[in-house]
């Protein structure tokens, strides 16, 4: 799936075209522009019509031809009041600058649904990515941010703004005061404010407007009183000079209670004096964001849309220019707003219909997800939901959970409630929550409606993903059921994927080998065929329980290069898939590097439950492989913690298996006995049956461990049985290793060459180092022991203690393997503790020699790299080491 960060329209992202009546003011704009040098955030802040975003075209104008500068716009509407959506909209306008990304901005998009502690981490890679290149100054313009009201996504742009490095300033323009830590950064010094006062046209103002507009000379008197009218509102006077009327009974003040009351009334006399086609078409086109040729002539069905369009940006109403040689305009948020209300006063209903136009339009050009609005808007309620199916899987992939939901939410209750395709949304939404419950319940729903209606392909999509939520959820009897409901099927690849993942993860479940290697082996071959279905049935494994069974290395290997070979770096899981074959199958140096890149990512995007509990369950294997026990511990038991309620209901006891395998590897016998209490009891109806053989093993491991070979011997031959039918994921371990050291305990040598022997070809056959993590002085007495007696080759056998060895070798340095604890650097460290003495920006680059600028990037990257939002955070951070 080629996934995108944005489907907003270029437009967005441009800066509009300043109108040939604007007056300019190089007193205001030299003001602004010299405080706004030191500054974080720039904020105009002013009611509607007093020429807020005419002023941010003025200043990025200038700001555009500044040396070193760079200056990117986003013009936010209503669809952007959402986390994920602001983001997504602010990550489309920065992509002309080419940022030095960490991880591909999809990635960090995923993270950014809420204000979380995981998303204000998943921020710093944009932060990061925003002072790589620290030659540039970056102007960043949010213009009509009182559309934004969501909590969460306020949350998120405070988080940015207080993180964002010393290169940033945001240009923000809204009707109304944002509920961002203003004050702070007013104290600071970091924040200008422009208020309507700043924006009031003054008389020399006035003046410049009359001879922008080519009217004649009026007197001082006479605009002294219009400004007296209208306060210095500048929709006001550009509608009273551009009146045919004297503006005979208007009230004789008009203040900010009652300039929509002016506006509605001189829009009346600009409206009227249109001609009668110019005016509908006007009326018309208002339920459009954004005026293109194209959308205008699919609302208003007129042929000559772009001739009129430039007639009318040449009348001088209320209109910017987003693109000239398109053109593409939008009306002012007040013209607008009046022509809709106008509209439904003139042709009550008709509002419907043209949202419905502008729909198919936005849809037949492939612009599924702007199609989506006209369509709730025209009460469409099919083509909503048809849209939303359709645009489902991209949203998902990229983070957009809440705006599906959002969007599910206007269609009504009663109409929503018995359709398929609704329930299959909330579903998938579901899904990616790791809420295996609700998903469940919801693809059941699904399922049952579109059998009734006879959609089969929708049936079969809902059937494999229900079949994957009762198979994590422990029902493998129901999971069997969907196996054999679809085998008969003559299914093509992009539907036969979701069965594939079933058939692997339902022979990881029962412990069975070759189901494992049928399912991965037909999931490679149709992932092939259909690189789409890749997500989530690729892209949400968990790719330690299948990395180091027999035989499936060269089917992982082909899934990895699946997933590389289009270039589509986007999907956060393949480090993943990286780092665990490089841990099974690869040499030290190439897996710790492989695990490097993996912590650093899992780092920066904490919301990644899968990714998350993959590089904790890999990295405690790391540092147990080298003897570093304590250390792995502290990191495995991380993973309950991070688990969703629907994840552990079957899947915690997993996990503390992996804890046995550290403690087994240390021969830590008290440390498995504080587990067994857990790991010996009998499973739960929602857990595998797997777990038995494990159950079996770690009971056996403890009493060879406490040298009770008789008591150990049984529970281990009933574990390499149950083992035969029912294999164990690699991380968990292989009860023959076991049993073949207890076997050589009690003196029979060939019994315990026998079952080593099958361990040994195994590993050489699949080039695997499961060895690893088993007790190192049982694995060399063993191999002593028992040499002469072994069947396996000598060369290979030779090899093998090699590549052992080599992992060895680095037992003595855990750091080679994670990174520290503080992610720091030594100048850092410095900036820091001057900082936690109290020290301003100013004081610290004079005792390090460094330039204030220098300073403010340490307290940026600071900030970034401990995912905190203060330098009152840091200083507490610092005390705490």
């Amino acid at each position: 799936m080629n996934i995108r960060t944005s489907t907003a329209p270029s437009s967005k992202y441009r800066i509009p075209r300043p109108r040939r009546d604007t007056v300019p003011r190089p007193a205001l704009m030299a003001r602004t522009l010299e405080r706004a040098a030191d500054a974080r955030l720039v904020l105009v802040q002013a009611p509607a019509g007093f020429g807020k975003t005419t002023l941010l075209v003025q200043l990025t104008a200038v700001l555009a031809a500044t040396p070193g500068a760079e200056v990117v716009w986003v013009s936010l509407d209503a669809e952007d009041n959402d986390a994920n959506r602001l983001f997504a909209a602010l990550f489309g306008a920065l992509a002309v600058l080419d940022l030095p990304w960490a991880v591909p901005p999809a990635t960090v998009l995923a993270q950014l649904q809420d204000a979380s502690p995981a998303a204000r981490t998943a921020l710093g890679l944009l932060i990061d990515a925003l002072g790589g290149r620290p030659e540039v100054r970056i102007a960043l313009v949010l213009d009509d941010l009182h559309h934004v009201t969501d909590a969460a996504a306020l949350q998120l742009l405070d988080t940015l703004i207080a993180r964002a490095p010393p290169e940033l300033c945001l240009y923000i323009g809204s009707r109304v005061t944002p509920p961002l830590s203003l004050a702070r950064w007013r104290a600071g010094g970091e924040l200008v404010e422009l208020g309507f006062e700043d924006l009031q046209f003054d008389l020399d103002a006035a003046q410049a407007l009359c001879r922008q507009r080519g009217l004649q000379a009026l007197s001082d008197e006479a605009l002294q009183a219009a400004l007296a009218r209208t306060h210095g509102w500048v929709a006001g006077l550009h509608l009273m000079l551009g009146s045919a009327r004297d503006g005979a009974g208007l009230p004789s003040q008009i203040g900010p209670a009652a300039q929509r009351h002016l506006f509605d009334y001189f829009a009346q006399e600009v409206l009227a004096g249109l001609p009668p086609q110019l005016r509908q078409f006007v009326l018309h086109s208002s339920v459009l964001p954004e005026l293109s040729p194209a959308l205008c002539q699919a609302v208003t069905g007129r042929g000559d849309a772009r001739a009129v369009l430039d007639a009318l940006f040449g009348r001088q109403l209320f209109l910017s220019a987003l693109d000239e040689a398109v053109p593409v305009l939008r009306f002012h948020d007040l013209f607008r707003d009046f022509l809709r209300g106008e509209l439904e006063r003139r042709e009550p209903g008709l509002a419907a219909q043209l949202h419905a136009r502008a729909a198919e339009a936005e849809t037949q050009a492939g612009h599924v997800e702007r199609a989506v609005p006209h369509w709730l808007a025209a009460g469409r309620w099919s083509e909503a939901l048809a849209a939303l199916r359709q645009m489902a899987d991209g949203l998902l992939a990229v983070g957009g959970t809440h705006r599906l939901e959002r969007w599910l939410e206007q269609l009504p209750p009663g109409w929503r409630e018995p359709h398929a395709e609704a329930a299959l949304l909330r579903a998938w939404c579901a899904w990616s929550r790791w809420d295996w419950v609700r998903a469940r319940d919801e693809f059941q729903r699904s399922h049952d409606a579109f059998a009734r209606q006879g959609q089969e392909r929708d049936r079969l999509v809902a059937l494999g993903m229900l079949g994957s939520c009762h198979n994590a959820l422990g029902d493998l009897e129901q999971a069997a059921r969907t196996l054999a409901a679809s085998d008969d099927a003559q299914l093509p690849p992009a539907l036969q994927v979701p069965f594939d993942t079933l058939r692997a993860w339902n022979g990881v479940a029962r412990g069975d080998g070759a189901a494992v290697l049928a399912g991965l082996s037909a999931l490679v071959d149709n992932v092939a065929l259909a690189p789409e279905a890749r997500y989530p049935n690729v892209l949400d494994m968990s790719y330690g329980h299948f990395t180091g069974l027999p035989g499936t290395r060269p089917l992982m290997d082909r899934l990895r290069g699946l997933c590389r070979g289009d270039g589509r770096t986007s999907e956060v899981q393949v480090p993943a898939l990286d780092a665990w074959l490089a841990f099974w199958h690869g040499e030290p140096g190439p897996a710790r590097e492989a695990l490097q890149a993996l912590l650093q990512l899992q780092r920066h995007v904490p919301g990644d439950v899968m990714l998350n509990i993959s590089a904790l369950h890999l990295h405690s294997l790391h540092l147990a492989a080298q003897g570093h026990v304590a250390e792995a511990l502290g990191v495995i038991t991380q993973v309950p913690g991070i688990m969703t309620p629907g994840y552990s209901q079957g899947w915690r006891r997993t996990y503390v298996h992996a804890q046995a395998r550290i403690l087994w590897r240390a021969e830590d016998a008290d440390g498995l006995a504080a587990l067994l209490p857990e790991l010996a009891r009998p499973r739960s109806a929602r857990e595998w049956p797997v777990l038995d053989t494990g159950a079996a093993l770690v009971q056996g491991q403890y009493a060879l461990l406490c040298c009770d070979l008789a008591a150990a011997r049984p529970w281990l031959e009933q574990a390499a049985a149950l083992q035969s039918h029912g294999r164990l994921p690699a991380f968990m371990g292989d009860a023959r290793f076991a049993l073949a050291a207890c076997l050589a305990g009690q003196g029979e040598a060939d019994a315990a060459a026998r079952t080593l022997d099958e361990v040994l070809a195994e590993a050489i056959a699949d080039q695997g180092l499961g060895l690893l993590l088993e007790p190192p002085g049982r694995l060399l007495n063993l191999w002593q022991t028992l040499g002469p007696r072994l069947r396996c080759p000598v060369a290979a056998q030779a090899q093998l203690r090699r590549r052992l060895v080599a992992w060895s070798g680095d037992a003595a340095a855990p750091a080679d393997v994670a990174p520290s604890d503080d992610p720091l650097s030594a100048r850092e460290r410095e900036v820091l503790a001057l900082l936690a003495d109290g020290q301003s920006n100013k004081l610290i680059a004079r005792a390090l020699d460094l330039s204030l600028h220098t300073v403010k990037r340490h307290v940026a990257n600071i900030l970034t790299k401990l995912a905190l939002d203060s330098r009152t955070q840091a200083a507490a951070y610092w005390h705490r080491r």
